[in-house]
């Protein structure tokens, strides 16, 4: 997801950059690299397209969070225990557990800017970073990061809906593929 952030933004200034004359100011108020990143991610609205990102795969984490306890030895018993007593079973079980995985990652969305700026500093020139401070705190730039997190909401649905397709294709592929073995006995 930072990835894609970091592409998006960067495109978009490519063909930007010319409208864009970076500047430093000679004072001891030039802000550093690591705030111009920081700055960069704040106003690409990078809050909320963590939101749509993690709010989607939220749901993956559960149901992976149930399938990984049936894996483990005594699972199914657990699951068991959790369908018995906990309010709504497995199904809530799964749920609370998304809940509170999402709570886990917006108390620690500061320490992903944090990461990320260090990445942006690390991989971007000074003169970069400005630059594309000074495009995303422009209108236009403000413009692009409103629309990050619906991008990104509508990306993924795309990529889902592509990625079932190419997965029951791939399945029934394989199952072709093995159907050779099927009747073998060694």
């Amino acid at each position: 997801m930072i990835k894609s952030i970091i592409r998006t933004v960067y495109l978009t200034l490519l063909w930007s950059l010319t409208l864009v004359s970076p500047t430093y100011a000679d004072d001891a108020g030039t802000p550093t690299p690591l705030e111009n990143a920081k700055a960069i991610l704040v106003a690409s609205n990078v809050h909320q397209t963590m939101d749509t990102m993690f709010s989607e795969l939220v749901p993956v984490m559960e149901s992976g969070f149930i399938g990984q306890l049936a894996q483990i030895e005594g699972g199914n018993e657990l699951i068991q225990k959790i369908d018995d007593n906990f309010p709504g079973g497995t199904k809530a079980f799964g749920k609370r557990f998304g809940e509170l995985m999402m709570e886990g990652l917006k108390t620690n969305y500061d320490v992903i800017i944090e990461k990320t700026a260090q990445q942006y500093v690390a991989e971007i020139a000074p003169t970069d970073l400005l630059a594309i401070r000074a495009f995303v705190e422009s209108p236009t730039g403000k413009s692009m990061a409103a629309a990050q997190p619906k991008i990104q909401q509508k990306m993924s649905a795309a990529g889902g809906e592509i990625g079932r397709k190419v997965g029951e294709d791939a399945a029934i592929q394989l199952m072709v593929e093995a159907e050779k073995y099927f009747g073998k006995r060694e």
